[in-house]
């Protein structure tokens, strides 16, 4: 033996040796403990020559052949995707393939050797059982080291017994050995890359849970039927004021009837504002925008709430007063609305005689929006004092506030020294200082959300690139490929964090759902994989929300009603984020006919 391959053996156990004890994934330390268990055979092979110790019949040798079945064979145990049964059912052969392990130690009957290093072998291959629900090309792997690990130990036993046949000469079997090194090493190694290049990521942006995403889904369904079903009820509501008021011959019910009216609007109002913010917050990918700004008339956002709130002022014999104002104010007008609302009612609710005034002013280059009441005034004149009721209300104004660089400030009022009431104040910022507050840097780095989507065929290819809605996403690669480009894909470009798969024929549903199992089993995260297939021949097809995928069915015959569901997973991205920068590409693989699809 030459001293330089013992000593590489020795090295490449230091070094195999760490992923074993300090890699925190699993399947990681198992490919190690493989390594470790052909480098423990290695020392027999290039050593039992040149070493007394090493040499066959002694304790040492049978030892070392132990020690290299028990690692190697630990390899195939507790994959995290086996069977929990099928894994203890593998005990069993393990057991077995490490007393035939120590049994196949060199004696004096060679045939009783070679004996148990097949049983090794067998041993092997029935504890690929428990990989009986793994992608085929995991068992493919395991089945290729099992019968290569077992043909090494059947050549070196011939050879220890001077039994070999012509072509197997002691330089052969050391090639073989060293074949089945390598590519053990390979595959510890490019696995180790594969899943460190496609880990899960921490950034909640980079990443899509399927929890999170199913239940935007439903959520965003059932507030579509419950906003449908609340409309009735209100436009009812709202009808029978309306004849009521007309049908009315007192003054002062008329009144009431028309309270009820602006009460009624105001409430339609506000909730169709609140489902549209719900709708936006139950969406998949979030995202994080500041309130939209324009130009709007401060006369228009108070005289109709001045005119809600008067009626309610009058049962408490309260006097509203309200002089309109032609002002403009760079702001959000439902945030603002909301602010000024929060003040009024607090205004009236805390008022028992006086009245109530509103005034807008100018100060200092801005615009003071005030509202005066000769109420009790706030003890301490702290905002948040839960008996003035600026508790929950004040945290909503401060948000409010801050998302249109307002300020607001409630203070009590004092004349002649003694309390008058209090003051609600709102100054809004002049659009010149909005318009500075914007231009400053962003040090925040948009996330950009892609998508591969992929098919089986050129034809279906460029079918899904006309008809799939991409509003939802920045970039979006469509390739002609399947689960084992798309995962060299991630290793070269990076992972998406969604896939979709379109199966364009029936037939191809079954081939489909096992690219995008594949596909799922080979990048270590998981990415929200989506199947669209043909579901013209099934009978009430709906969508199926499954642990490794969604399943939409889609007739390709009817409108695109299907694709829509991709809508609601992935709502359409604002502009002026990410999505200025929203791309389409294709892969070079996606064939001549997918690549014509740029220019329609």
């Amino acid at each position: 033996m030459m001293p330089y391959s013992f000593t590489a053996l020795a090295m490449l156990l230091g070094i195999a040796t760490y992923p074993f004890f300090a890699n925190h994934l699993p399947n990681q330390r198992q490919n190690a403990c493989a390594v470790i268990g052909i480098l423990l055979l290695g020392f027999l092979v290039f050593g039992h020559e040149n070493f007394s110790e090493l040499a066959p019949n002694t304790p040492l040798h049978a030892g070392l052949k132990l020690l290299s079945f028990l690692f190697f064979a630990c390899a195939f145990l507790g994959r995290r995707r086996g069977k929990v049964g099928a894994e203890k059912s593998a005990l069993l052969p393990f057991g077995i393939g490490c007393l035939a392990a120590l049994a196949s130690a060199p004696g004096e009957i060679p045939g009783f050797s070679l004996c148990m290093i097949a049983l090794q072998t067998l041993c092997l291959l029935a504890i690929t059982k428990s990989y009986s629900n793994l992608p085929k090309i995991t068992l493919v792997k395991a089945v290729y080291f099992s019968l290569f690990y077992g043909f090494v130990s059947f050549a070196f036993h011939l050879h220890i017994y001077d039994l070999p046949p012509g072509w197997l000469t002691h330089s052969s079997v050391n090639g073989f050995y060293n074949l089945l090194l390598v590519t053990c090493v390979f595959h510890m190694g490019f696995q180790d890359f594969s899943r460190t290049r496609t880990r899960r990521r921490k950034n909640a942006q980079q990443k899509v849970d399927q929890e999170v995403m199913k239940l935007a889904f439903k959520g965003r369904r059932v507030l579509k039927d419950f906003r449908h079903d609340l409309r009735q009820p209100l436009s009812t509501l709202g009808i029978l004021a309306s004849v009521g008021k007309a049908i009315s011959k007192d003054p002062e019910v008329t009144a009431r009837y028309q309270h009820i009216q602006t009460a009624q609007k105001a409430l339609k109002n506000m909730l169709e504002d609140f489902f549209d913010q719900l709708g936006n917050a139950i969406r998949y990918p979030s995202e994080d925008n500041s309130t939209a700004l324009q130009n709007v008339s401060l006369n228009e956002i108070v005289a109709p709430l001045i005119e809600e709130y008067r009626l309610l002022a009058e049962v408490k014999q309260l006097q509203i007063r309200y002089v309109p104002s032609e002002l403009t104010v760079f702001s959000n007008k439902e945030a603002l609305s909301k602010i000024i609302r929060n003040g009024l009612d607090n205004a009236i609710k805390y008022t028992d005689k006086g009245g109530v005034v509103v005034g807008l002013r100018r100060r200092n280059g801005k615009l003071c929006l005030q509202i005066a009441d000769t109420g009790s005034g706030i003890e301490n004149d702290k905002v948040a004092l839960h008996n003035k009721g600026w508790g929950h209300g004040s945290n909503i104004v401060r948000d409010l506030s801050e998302q249109i660089l307002a300020k607001t400030e409630c203070r009590n009022r004092y004349f002649n020294g003694r309390l008058a009431g209090s003051v609600f104040e709102v100054v809004l910022p002049c659009e010149a200082e909005v318009s500075q507050r914007w231009k400053l840097p962003s040090y925040r780095k948009e996330s950009v959300f892609d998508v591969q989507v992929m098919a089986m065929t050129p034809e279906h290819l460029l079918e899904i690139q006309r008809r799939l809605p991409t509003n939802g996403f920045d970039r979006v690669d469509f390739n002609l490929h399947g689960a084992y480009r798309a995962y060299l894909s991630a290793l070269r470009k990076g992972m998406s964090p969604v896939y979709i798969l379109y199966a364009g024929d029936s037939s191809q549903k079954t081939n489909a759902i096992d690219q995008l199992k594949l596909l799922g089993s080979l990048l270590d995260y998981e990415p929200c994989c989506i199947l669209i297939y043909n579901a013209s021949q099934e009978s009430n097809a709906q969508i199926e929300f499954y642990k490794e995928m969604i399943r939409i069915p889609m007739n390709p015959n009817l409108q695109d009603a299907g694709l829509h569901v991709i809508t609601e997973l992935f709502p359409a991205r604002e502009k002026g984020l990410a999505g200025e920068h929203m791309s389409v590409q294709f892969g070079a693989s996606s064939a001549p006919q997918a690549k014509a699809a740029m220019s329609i």
